[in-house]
C-alpha cells in the first residue's frame, strides 16, 4: 500500500511509519502536490495540509488518515461523495493530550512569569525583576472540554488553580471542573478568568468564537493561551485586545497561517510563541503513529477503522473495498 505524509520534512513521522508498517511505501508531498500526489496513492495522511475535493476525487486513494485529532483542513463532504474514509486519532486515547496539556503549562507558566522581560533583563544585567503572577490561587477557564482540556485541569490542580470549563452543553464529569457553563454563556464564563485556554476544535460554530464581543467580557489583564487551531480566535480582536493592554500577554501554538510570518505585528506585543508542537513529544508520536498503522491494517484487510467519522456517510466505492 501506497501512503503519503503531506508534508516534507516531518522525518521522525516518516521514521516511525516506516517501522510500523515496513511492508508498505511511505511517501511524502508538499501542501501545494496534494491534489497529484492522491491519485498515485491508498492513503493520504494530511496533518495540515488542505485536503480537498480534487484529491478526493482522483478514483485511488481510498483513506484519508489524520496523523492526530483535527479535520478542519479535510473536505470531509467531498470525501463521503467520493467513497474516501476520513479517519482520526482522538487526542485523549494517546499522550497527545498530555503532550498539549504539558506545553500549554509552558506558555501559562512564561506569559504569568514574564519570560520574555526576564530574558532582556539578563541581557541588560538586571537581577530581581521583572515580578511576576503566580498560577497559586488564579482561575483558569478552558474553552473546550475534551481530552486536551481534562489533561490540562488535571494538572492545574496541582497549582492550586480553579478549573472552570466551556462545553457544547455546560456540562462536565464530576470533580474535573469547578464551574461548567455552556458554550451560549462564554461570556460569563471569560468574567471569572484570570487565565483563558482554547483547546476546542475548530468547526464552523468555533471559527471566530473568542473574537471582540468575547474578549469584551474578559477581566482586564486576563492572560490567553490558543492551543486548538488559530482561527478559533480572531485575530484582530486579540490584537486589538493586546494593543489595548485589555489582556496582559497571549501564549500562541497555533496560528491563523502556518508557518506564521516572523514579522507578524503579534509578535511586537506580549506574545510568547511556539511553532504548532504541542503534540511533538516522543511518546505522543509514537503513540499516534500506533494507531495510524492499525487504521491502514484494518483497511488492508477489509475491517471496520477506529475513530473513522463519515463511514455512514459513504458511497458505496469506499464501502466495497
Amino acid at each position: 500500500m501506497r501512503i503519503c505524509l503531506c508534508r516534507r520534512g516531518a522525518t521522525r513521522i516518516v521514521e516511525l511509519l516506516r517501522t510500523e508498517l515496513p511492508e508498505d511505501e511511505i511517501l511524502e508531498c508538499s501542501s501545494n502536490e496534494v491534489a497529484v500526489c492522491a491519485r498515485q496513492v491508498d492513503v493520504l495522511v494530511p496533518l495540515i495540509a488542505p485536503v480537498t475535493e480534487e484529491a478526493l476525487g482522483s478514483g485511488r486513494l481510498r483513506l484519508v488518515q489524520q496523523f492526530g485529532a483535527g479535520l478542519d483542513a479535510v473536505d470531509v463532504g467531498s470525501a463521503s461523495r467520493h467513497g474516501v474514509y476520513v479517519a482520526n486519532v482522538p487526542s485523549g486515547e494517546t499522550a497527545n493530550a498530555d503532550s498539549v496539556a504539558e506545553l500549554t503549562i509552558l506558555l501559562l507558566l512564561a506569559l504569568a512569569r514574564r519570560w520574555r522581560q526576564a530574558q532582556e533583563n539578563l541581557q541588560a544585567r538586571r537581577v530581581g525583576a521583572p515580578v511576576g503572577t503566580t498560577l497559586m490561587g488564579k482561575t483558569a477557564t478552558i474553552v473546550g472540554f475534551g481530552g486536551i482540556g481534562r489533561a490540562l485541569a488535571q494538572r492545574l490542580r496541582g497549582f492550586g488553580v480553579r478549573i472552570v470549563a466551556v462545553t457544547r452543553r455546560g456540562t462536565s464529569a464530576e470533580g474535573e471542573a469547578d464551574r461548567c457553563f455552556p458554550v451560549a454563556e462564554l461570556g460569563e464564563a471569560l468574567r471569572e478568568a484570570d487565565f483563558i485556554i482554547v483547546a476546542t476544535p475548530l468547526t464552523e460554530e468555533t471559527r471566530g468564537l473568542i473574537g471582540k464581543d468575547a474578549l469584551a467580557c474578559a477581566k482586564s489583564g486576563a492572560f490567553l493561551v490558543n492551543v486548538a487551531r488559530g482561527p478559533v480566535v480572531d485575530r484582530e480582536a486579540l490584537l486589538a485586545a493586546l494593543a489595548s493592554g485589555k489582556l496582559a500577554g497571549a501564549g500562541l501554538d497555533v496560528f491563523w497561517e502556518e508557518p506564521p510570518d516572523p514579522l507578524d505585528p503579534l509578535f511586537s506585543l506580549q506574545v510568547v510563541a511556539t511553532p504548532h508542537i504541542g503534540g511533538a513529544t516522543d511518546l505522543s508520536l509514537r503513540e499516534i503513529a500506533g494507531a495510524v498503522a492499525a487504521n491502514v491494517d484494518r483497511l488492508r484487510r477489509g475491517e471496520a477503522l477506529r475513530n473513522c467519522v463519515n463511514a455512514s456517510s459513504l458511497r458505496p466505492r469506499a464501502t466495497q473495498a
